[in-house]
């Protein structure tokens, strides 16, 4: 069926979706299609991703293959009529469905498809897309994940004289930037936003985000181009950097004030940015997540501080001292304890070296019952010493993206523990929103886990 599909993309007679995409004219020799401001839905199929065509006389170099296999069939079928070239490169500049489900199509016509190392970790051992939830089975035809021919973090292909650099992001192996100097062009992949929100998924760190940025900024370049949005020149560069690293600072008052999460979500609310598309759906979700990182980090300078105390006999009787004057002005406040969400690779990797349980906390983006168990887990020290101790936490929205392992989720919350040696799923619960419910389910798990041998003690 897929060779037949073939044939019929040579003769131009149809598409399993139809995407009318138009190609928009960068500068000489570069095009691309900007998709949709919009969620990923059976309507759209998926196109609110940007795929970029750089012409060689060698061929085509594409930038991100798009959502599916008729978007990238499409897309080639319009360049065709601008220029009849081969594809030799494909470049998905992140391990995103909707970045990279277009590949199959790409390698039918020869192309040789490159992308960042988790490609391999997140996407091959797929067997349940996301997409294939959100989109109808007409523009699905065809679409599944397929290996790259190369896994980089850095690279440079040298096409009719001129160097491509592809380059990973600082500390992140699932996405790319592609730039190309002698044409002063960026493609920034997932590295900036503009025309709407920044979404701060699970698991990137803002603080290298930023670093990249800066990297970035210092080179020559008159035009850059995301995988969302529309500006292409430095403005769209400034508003993501302006945002995030207001967000960070923001969210580290109140990280270093010891304020709760619950505070700093009142308190860090950001409203100028309140007319950028999807503010309401990510902007609580961005400062839970910056707070995550920043409160480690917090946390891991105040024992370094300790430790060089420890060291310094005259540092330590300072302390001593202040310590007893401030035992006059207030009454002693309890260590507070700091909890880190994963991503669900990261979260098994670290449970299985250290013997402990893997807890996916799934929601939903509306959800009063969400809100309420996020707050007991939150407020609640005995609840946080628990997972401290014995848990590695995941935390899934299911309006955004799948749960880890296949696993079906009937309503929020939902919580589900994992056992990380042999991915056994030990409890599946939903609807849990009292402290007595979940302290007695956290120890019920602890129990199970010390008779069982595969939690540490």
């Amino acid at each position: 069926m897929r060779y037949l599909l073939g044939l019929i993309f040579f003769s131009g007679l149809l598409y399993g979706f139809n995407y009318h995409l138009k190609p928009y004219k960068i500068s000489e020799g570069i095009h691309c299609f900007f998709g949709l401001p919009s969620e990923i839905n059976r309507f759209n199929g998926g196109n609110m991703i940007n795929s970029c065509y750089i012409e060689t006389s060698e061929g085509y170099v594409v930038i991100d293959s798009g959502p599916t296999y008729s978007y990238a069939q499409e897309a080639y079928a319009t360049m065709r009529k601008i220029k009849n070239l081969p594809v030799r490169y494909v470049i998905n500049t992140s391990t995103d469905e909707v970045h990279v489900l277009g590949n199959e199509f790409y390698k039918e016509v020869g192309a040789t498809l490159i992308g960042p190392k988790g490609y391999k970790e997140d996407l091959e051992a797929k067997t349940d897309l996301f997409l294939s939830k959100k989109l109808s089975k007409d523009a699905m035809i065809n679409t599944r994940v397929i290996p790259l021919d190369e896994y980089v973090n850095e690279k440079r292909l040298k096409l009719d004289g001129i160097e491509i650099l592809i380059k990973a992001l600082e500390h992140d192996d699932k996405h790319l930037y592609v730039y190309i100097e002698a044409k002063e062009i960026l493609f920034a992949g997932d590295l900036i936003f503009s025309n709407r929100m920044v979404p701060i998924n699970n698991g990137r760190s803002v603080v290298n985000w930023l670093k990249s940025l800066e990297e970035i900024s210092e080179l020559k370049w008159v035009d850059i181009i995301s995988s969302h949005g529309y500006m292409t020149r430095r403005t769209a560069l400034n508003l993501t950097k302006s945002y995030l690293t207001l967000l960070t600072n923001e969210v580290n008052q109140s990280v270093r004030a010891e304020e709760s999460i619950d505070e700093t979500l009142e308190k860090v609310t950001m409203s100028q940015f309140s007319n950028y598309k999807f503010y309401e759906e990510w902007q609580r979700r961005n400062v839970e997540t910056v707070y995550d990182e920043l409160e480690e980090i917090y946390d891991f300078e105040d024992e370094e501080k300790k430790e060089v105390a420890v060291k310094k006999n005259k540092i330590v009787k300072t302390v001593k001292t202040v310590k007893k004057l401030k035992k006059k002005e207030k009454p002693k406040v309890k260590k507070k304890i700091s909890l880190r969400y994963r991503t669900f690779n990261q979260a098994m990797a670290l449970a299985k070296k250290e013997d402990k349980i893997v807890l996916i906390k799934v929601r939903s983006t509306v959800c009063k019952y969400c809100d309420q168990l996020e707050r007991i887990i939150s407020k609640n020290r005995k609840v946080k010493k628990i997972l401290r101790q014995y848990f590695e936490l995941v935390k899934v929205n299911v309006d955004y993206e799948d749960v880890p392992m296949g696993l079906y989720v009937r309503s929020t919350p939902t919580l589900i523990f994992v056992r990380a040696d042999n991915s056994k799923v030990l409890m599946h619960l939903t609807g849990i929103r009292a402290l007595g419910e979940l302290l007695d389910i956290l120890n019920e798990a602890v129990e199970d886990g010390h008779n069982g041998a595969y939690l540490r003690r």
